[in-house]
């Protein structure tokens, strides 16, 4: 019955919860990323969150925001799907396709950055046959959550012949 006992604050202390606490820069170096992606189970995609300490807490990088680096492997599918979250992508590297909504076709490349609305259904597929498709993805996934509006996220990968 301990497991459920809760706990009291004065109101002053929670408001002082309530501010954010300022960040200090960062700086992720592109080798490390590299490293770290050489050292990750072989899969069809592969995200690695950036965080400002090395704590879960710390993927919020800066107040609702959360940044990551997500690599599609050659000839790999990311299916259309939707959430309550806006994405901000730049490609690093690589070439592709952005479906958006049902039929609208871009393709993509190196330099390009993209703006994906919530609720916009969006996928990729990675069109290089020897380079994974990589982009820095910013998003407010961060702030959804705390709204509790996550989307089911299973089925969203597949892997073409």
């Amino acid at each position: 019955m301990d497991n459920f006992q809760g706990a009291f604050f004065s109101y002053k202390d929670f408001r002082q919860s309530l501010h954010h606490r300022q960040q200090s820069a960062k700086v992720w170096k592109g080798t490390e990323l590299a490293g770290l992606r050489q050292t990750l189970e072989a899969s069809d995609v592969d995200i690695v969150a950036l965080a400002h300490d090395k704590s879960i807490d710390g993927c919020a990088v800066t107040p609702g925001m959360a940044i990551a680096m997500q690599w599609l492997n050659p000839g790999v599918t990311l299916n259309g799907h939707a959430h309550s979250w806006w994405h901000l992508f730049v490609i690093q590297c690589g070439s592709g396709v952005l479906t958006l909504g049902d039929a609208d076709e871009v393709s993509v490349s190196s330099g390009d950055v993209l703006l994906v609305p919530a609720w916009t259904r969006h996928g990729f597929v990675n069109t290089s046959k020897h380079e994974p498709l990589a982009m820095l993805n910013m998003s407010n996934m961060p702030q959804m959550a705390l709204l509790s509006n996550f989307a089911d996220s299973h089925g969203l990968i597949t892997t073409q012949p």
